[in-house]
């Protein structure tokens, strides 16, 4: 199974990324930070430490990123063919990656693809039903019903207290 996750951050990696691992699921994580993508390339995993009395360490592989801006292409192929896609980017940022959302359901319209969830695991009540507001603002209408008919987006409520991390 496949999923692409918007945010690499702290609550991306730390508690979405980790749950998605855990599901089965390879994770390609798409953020902006060039560090942080070039590392998830280059080492194909990396490390949770919970904050209980043994930090206990996770390690969480079978992961790639590929960079919003420079990986446009491949991101939209992604999501294409991703069997779940997720976020963790804040609120704020839900209109700014929905382009590349819209993106790729429409190029998995194109394809033929099997139906897929995108749930924005955000701070926020209803952000995957905002999220899809965001991504049908850049869809054609013409290609408005088919990408409904192709992704839900059903609300989630996520919680975890992700302290900062400094390498």
């Amino acid at each position: 199974m496949r999923a692409v996750h918007f945010g690499a951050g702290n609550i991306g990696r730390g508690f979405i990324g980790q749950l998605l691992h855990e599901s089965g699921y390879d994770i390609v994580f798409v953020d902006v930070r060039d560090d942080v993508v070039d590392a998830l390339k280059t080492e194909g995993r990396y490390d949770v430490i919970l904050a209980d009395e043994g930090e206990t360490h996770i390690t969480v592989d079978g992961v790639t990123a590929l960079h919003s801006a420079h990986d446009a292409e491949e991101v939209t192929e992604r999501i294409a063919g991703a069997d779940l896609v997720t976020t963790a980017v804040g609120p704020s940022i839900l209109p700014v990656i929905a382009p590349a959302i819209a993106q790729g359901l429409m190029e998995r319209v194109r394809l033929g693809g099997a139906p897929v969830n995108v749930i924005a695991c955000e701070n926020m009540v209803g952000a995957s039903q905002a999220l899809k507001g965001h991504v049908l603002e850049h869809v054609p209408q013409e290609s408005a019903g088919a990408v409904d008919e192709i992704a839900g987006f059903p609300n989630a409520a996520v919680d975890r207290i992700v302290p900062e991390y400094q390498a």
